[in-house]
């Protein structure tokens, strides 16, 4: 009982001190509103110890019927013992469910995509769909939580990742549906199909707490919520390097907060998403209200992104304190022709970077991948500021618009790259300023000119 006590106030505590009353004549900030409104979890004086079983293979079946048996009993935590337990299926977690990894504790799955069947209503690339399980699922529950100092390996290269390389027909398919507006329910993708599920996805949860665990070599992306609402993820390592492990990817999903994470990912390390193309327009349901902060990334794709699939829109978006390592791109704002939406209201400040090999800071309207092309996204409001980087392999700052919305209102302050073989590039951009920064110790001026030719990034 003291366990779950102290779990609780611990998170309390925090919140207090994030959010701790105003003075009057000082009126909060937006990004302290958007984390003083962030509904809470709390769960009841009730726990559910699980050891490690003495048959290895009935570790499964234990902790599915802890959870549900929590859930129905009015919840409370699941706490997980030392010792390594093996799972040959999914977890479905449960509304009022605290599933609590003690340090030790060891969750290992089987990474066989046939132990993740039957199929899960889910989103694969910004469509819907019906899949794979994710290791670590909920469907439309409240008040969930992953947290402690344990491990969650879900073996993604047992089977999974070799699928990122066949993938393309089924990939296609389910996009030609998803541009076609064929009924989820005829979607399905299960057995012989190889979409990779991401690896803990609570769909359509409300109040949902990841904190303090260590997750390994996701099958795909690794912490996706998507149609979420009050979302923290705190102090959690993800340690993935396979093809697209991205690190946290927010889908549609509304009042976050990221912090004090470690992300050393194979892809990006936070990629904020709205659905892709006409399925995620038809849904419209977009990202917003996110601060992310206090954070370090050493991806080997990009640090902090905002894309591609963002049909739905993502706005208010806070992004604070991040130390990125060596990535393709640093701060990285991506849609193309084909996805319409917008990305609107960002502020980003205090940003370190060692290396990019494209660019530094780069808003891309043309990012590979388009079929159509006539469904132009908006990008307007950003405010990035105190930025500082050691290396640009290409660009310090890439912004590539296109031609029926303009990239506009653009702030950049404080804004320092020591080394960059070229310092910016601008075309269809309106309203960009530069204030107090410079690129190879020469200082940019305040109103720069358009590029007079058309140039990309592809590579990156």
């Amino acid at each position: 009982m003291k366990l779950t006590k102290y779990l609780f106030l611990l998170g309390s505590g925090f919140f207090a001190a994030c959010s701790s009353p105003q003075q009057p004549n000082t009126p909060s900030t937006p990004q302290e509103e958007i984390i003083k409104n962030i509904a809470l979890t709390s769960f009841p004086d009730r726990v559910i110890v699980i050891n490690t079983p003495e048959n290895k293979d009935s570790a499964h079946f234990l902790l599915q019927k802890a959870i549900d048996s929590c859930s129905v009993s009015g919840g409370g935590i699941v706490k997980v013992t030392q010792g390594h337990y093996y799972l040959n299926g999914p977890l479905h977690l449960k509304s009022d469910v605290n599933l609590h990894l003690d340090e030790g504790a060891y969750l290992q799955f089987s990474g066989k995509s046939s132990d993740f069947l039957p199929v899960v209503l889910t989103r694969w690339e910004g469509t819907e769909l019906y899949g794979h399980s994710p290791m670590i699922y909920a469907y439309h529950a409240n008040n969930i939580a992953i947290t402690g100092k344990g491990t969650i390996d879900a073996q993604g290269g047992i089977e999974f990742a070799a699928w990122s390389k066949i993938e393309a027909n089924d990939r296609d398919r389910l996009r030609e549906m998803g541009d076609k507006l064929v009924p989820v329910n005829e979607r399905i993708f299960g057995k012989g199909t190889v979409l990779r599920p991401s690896c803990i996805q609570p769909f359509g949860c409300s109040r949902v707490l990841i904190e303090g665990i260590t997750v390994k070599d996701s099958p795909f992306w690794t912490i996706h919520p998507v149609y979420c609402d009050n979302v923290i993820v705190r102090g959690v390592t993800i340690d993935s390097h396979f093809p697209n492990n991205d690190g946290c990817d927010p889908e549609s999903t509304s009042n976050v907060l990221i912090e004090n994470c470690t992300f050393q990912t194979g892809d990006d390390a936070i990629a904020i998403k709205s659905g892709r193309d006409t399925d995620g327009r038809h849904i419209g349901r977009p990202s917003r209200n996110i601060v992310i902060r206090n954070c370090i990334f050493h991806s080997e794709c990009n640090g902090l992104c905002i894309g591609s699939e963002m049909s739905g829109g993502a706005s208010n978006v806070y992004m604070n304190n991040i130390e990125i390592g060596t990535v393709k791109n640093a701060i990285y704002f991506k849609s193309n022709r084909d996805r319409g939406g917008y990305i609107r209201n960002i502020v980003v400040d205090s940003i370190t970077v060692e290396r990019a090999k494209g660019a530094i800071l780069r808003f891309e309207t043309n990012y590979f991948g388009f079929r159509g092309g006539n469904y132009q996204a908006l990008y307007e409001n950003f405010h990035i500021s105190n930025i500082t980087a050691n290396t640009a392999d290409n660009y310090a700052i890439f912004m590539d618009g296109n031609e029926e919305h303009k990239i506009h209102n653009i702030t950049i302050e404080n804004f320092h790259v020591k080394t960059a073989l070229y310092p910016y590039y601008l075309m269809n951009t309106k309203d960009v300023r530069f204030t107090q920064s410079s690129i190879n110790s020469q200082q940019l001026p305040e109103e720069p000119a358009e590029s007079k030719e058309k140039v990309s990034l592809d590579i990156y």
